[in-house]
């Protein structure tokens, strides 16, 4: 899995690429987390064009950065 992050206007997009797996889902988990609570970030966008496999725990993940914005 590959993540990169850039910005276009007020958003930051988390460019993800390959399987977000049980073994790389905590990589996910910590960008999103410290773009949406270390750092304040108004909008998130999770780019999931290039993921061909989520598992449980990548989908977690993804529920957690959620919660976090919504709680910000």
């Amino acid at each position: 899995m590959n993540l990169l992050t850039r910005q276009s206007g007020d958003a930051t997009i988390v460019d993800v690429a390959g399987d977000i797996t049980v073994y790389r889902s905590p990589e996910l988990r910590k960008i999103l987390l410290d773009l949406i609570k270390d750092k304040k970030t108004h909008y998130v966008i999770v780019n999931l064009t290039q993921v061909p496999y989520i598992d449980s725990a990548g989908v977690a993940s993804l529920i957690e950065g959620l919660k976090a914005a919504r709680d910000a």
